[in-house]
């Protein structure tokens, strides 16, 4: 009976662990064809801080005229560039742009949300960048909001404004737009008023000014890394885990990103073990000082609990000592005076016992014990 209850049992993990490890092929799967373009149930939250009294669909044209935009994404997209459109919400999109090879994007994930407002296609689409907080380029704001001509948002005399014609402007040209126009290696050309820039006074040539704000672009950059891994946009979660997963792209990141920003890497990449795996494999001379560091610290503080519990200890013991002897003072002085109370006592018993009482009678002498 026992025998059996135990193959019972047996085959029982042997089967649910073959049923999870089913499930996770199965997900592995699904989730590693991450296409260029999909379209996904809609969560209402989603698209909340969006909603307006017009909703897609309400017109036949405005409609129309989105699904001719799914149409040219799904064709269109390069390699770099992902696209997820919503069922039941045909007026939004959410949209990730992979860095270019060369500083300071490389190896960034830039994520945008766009809107078809009720006007589209006659006003191009509302696009809002997520920003994490840091502004990586001046066409880029800390509110999110994009400046490029194509979307009427900046006027250039070199750039083209939005037109309603979907073969002359549509959302992928704005996409490419954004990953050409910003995206590039020499944000620094861009800046309205180069002179004004916080940079040393000694950096005359532009080309080494250009360098020198690239770096200070991608150290904002890999803050932004920092912040994606740790809160990925919605229905971008698992591409942006594998994102990061590829070793060789970590180990580039750890290799440029700067000094400082060691300790936010490594607390980011601990927390996944494929990461973890980057860690101890990228022989880093400042990671590797970062792990002592971890470790001696670490030590210490057991070094100092230990401390602690020993001085602890001896105050007790200490304490103990210094208190006993008081107390067999105390009874050594204590001794002498009841010893000699109870004599005296003794003593005054047997004087009242053997004390002698005499009495006259003339010349009789009589004396009572």
């Amino acid at each position: 009976m026992k025998s059996s209850e135990v193959q019972g049992e047996q085959m029982e993990r042997s089967s649910g662990k073959e049923n999870r490890l089913k499930r996770d092929e199965e997900e592995f799967l699904r989730q590693k064809k991450f296409n260029q373009f999909d379209v996904i149930e809609n969560d209402d939250r989603l698209v909340l801080h969006f909603d307006e009294d017009h909703r897609a669909g309400e017109e036949d044209f405005r409609t129309k005229k989105i699904m001719e935009e799914w149409r040219i994404l799904k064709k269109g997209l390069p390699p770099t560039i992902f696209v997820r459109a919503y069922k039941g919400h045909y007026d939004f999109l959410r949209a990730a742009i992979i860095g270019g090879t060369s500083m300071p994007y490389c190896h960034g994930l830039f994520f945008f949300d766009i809107k078809f407002p009720a006007s589209y296609p006659n006003e191009p689409p509302i696009v809002t960048y997520h920003s994490c907080g840091f502004r990586l380029h001046h066409n880029l704001e800390l509110d999110g909001k994009v400046c490029l001509s194509l979307l009427n948002t900046s006027k250039k005399e070199s750039e083209k404004e939005w037109n309603k014609d979907l073969s002359k402007s549509n959302v992928l040209e704005v996409l490419l737009s954004i990953q050409e126009r910003i995206l590039n290696s020499r944000p620094y050309f861009d800046m309205p008023n180069k002179q004004t820039l916080p940079l040393p006074s000694w950096l005359y040539n532009k080309e080494e000014k250009s360098k020198a704000y690239n770096e200070g672009i991608f150290a904002l950059n890999c803050q932004t890394m920092v912040k994606i891994m740790h809160k990925p946009p919605k229905d971008f979660e698992f591409f942006v885990g594998q994102f990061f997963r590829d070793r060789v792209r970590a180990e580039a990141i750890l290799r440029a990103c700067p000094g400082d920003l060691y300790p936010k890497f490594y607390q980011a990449f601990r927390k996944d073990e494929s990461l973890w795996s980057v860690l101890e494999n990228f022989q880093s001379p400042a990671l590797l000082e970062l792990g002592k560091g971890s470790k001696a610290k670490k030590a210490k503080k057991n070094q100092d609990v230990e401390g602690s519990k020993s001085r602890k200890n001896q105050d007790v013991k200490g304490l103990k000592v210094k208190k006993n002897p008081e107390v067999k003072g105390l009874k050594v002085k204590k001794n002498p005076d009841v010893k000699e109370s109870k004599m005296k006592k003794n003593q005054q018993e047997k004087d009242r016992k053997v004390k002698k009482t005499t009495l006259h009678y003339g010349n009789v002498k009589i004396i009572l014990m």
